[in-house]
């Protein structure tokens, strides 16, 4: 369960020139393997063809890209469809629905998680059931629905023990669920089991998410130095994942955490780096408060020019 994000710019035109070029070179790779019976050789090539276009869309995805990654993850869907590929399916039906859901797009998030999890139910791989039970519950969760979601993480909690990310994705969910009640002791619990297997495995944008939740429950029970070095290991896990939007993110908190500690020229610097990520992809909403809290502190620190510029910035911002 992650950071909420919202759309972007559409790279369609640079994704069709990615796309020609990745077909080509697919085409060519087939037309090399005269050794592999015809059938065999081309349902090999389609599934290969189908996690290509997967891992493009996941570039897309985390470089806060997100039409880019629904038209790849759209690609890799249809490929595996050619070939009754029902797995390769349904992590890419799952893909669809984590941007669209990342987007704030409830809706088609509704029908990718709803159609991957019927199809897993059926396919009967625990631990894809798993992963697809706990986006469902991301989604109810995202809905304010909080009943619901604790019942879809707890039933997949037993199906996701053979399987490491999964297993770590449940605990960060519960401990979300843990966290939304007021529980802040078992949410650290069930976040640090997360981070732990995400650190070992070396899945940084996951550890990133982790370490942001951590932050913030350290700052909800006043540790306002603990929850500044965990910022800080969000951060460096983000930067490490490139995960544009968790960058952004991470830095904002980490702004709010420095002037809370009263730091006002160390969280002018950072509200000034994450309001640089935000403009760099249309992140309105974001950059608005950004510029907000950097006019408050350019007055409190004497920055009359950067004042008046910040308030110019929030006029054009909004259509002043």
């Amino acid at each position: 369960m992650n950071r909420e994000v919202r759309p972007q710019g559409n790279l369609q035109l640079a994704g069709k020139l990615l796309s020609g070029i990745l077909v080509a070179a697919l085409v060519v790779f087939a037309a090399s393997c005269s050794s592999t019976p015809k059938g065999s050789k081309d349902v090999v090539a389609k599934k290969n063809e189908a996690a290509d276009y997967a891992k493009l869309a996941d570039g897309f995805y985390f470089a806060g890209q997100y039409l880019s990654a629904l038209q790849f993850y759209g690609e890799a869907l249809d490929g595996n469809l050619s070939v009754d590929n029902v797995e390769g399916a349904i992590m890419a039906r799952s893909s669809l629905g984590r941007v669209y859901l990342t987007m704030g797009s409830l809706d088609d998030a509704v029908r990718e998680f709803g159609d991957a999890l019927d199809d897993a139910r059926v396919f009967g791989k625990s631990s894809l059931l798993a992963l697809c039970m706990s986006n469902l519950g991301e989604l109810r969760f995202a809905q304010d629905r909080i009943d619901e979601a604790e019942e879809l993480f707890t039933a997949a909690e037993p199906l996701a023990i053979s399987d490491n990310a999964t297993a770590a994705l449940v605990a960060h969910n519960r401990g979300m669920v843990a966290k939304a009640r007021g529980d802040l002791d078992s949410a650290e619990a069930l976040i640090l089991k997360a981070a732990a297997a995400n650190e070992k495995a070396v899945r940084w944008a996951e550890l990133g998410s982790n370490r942001y939740v951590l932050a913030s429950i350290a700052n909800a029970r006043g540790d306002v130095p603990g929850a500044i070095a965990l910022a800080g290991k969000a951060l460096a896990a983000d930067k490490a994942a490139e995960n544009v939007p968790g960058i952004g993110a991470d830095l904002q908190a980490f702004a709010r955490l420095r002037r809370r500690n009263g730091e006002p020229e160390l969280a002018f610097d950072l509200y000034r780096r994450a309001f640089g990520v935000w403009v760099g992809f249309d992140r309105v909403d974001e950059a608005r408060t950004c510029l907000v809290a950097l006019g408050e502190l350019a007055r409190e620190l004497g920055k009359d020019e950067y004042a008046e510029r910040f308030t110019e910035l929030l006029g054009r911002l909004d259509g002043k």
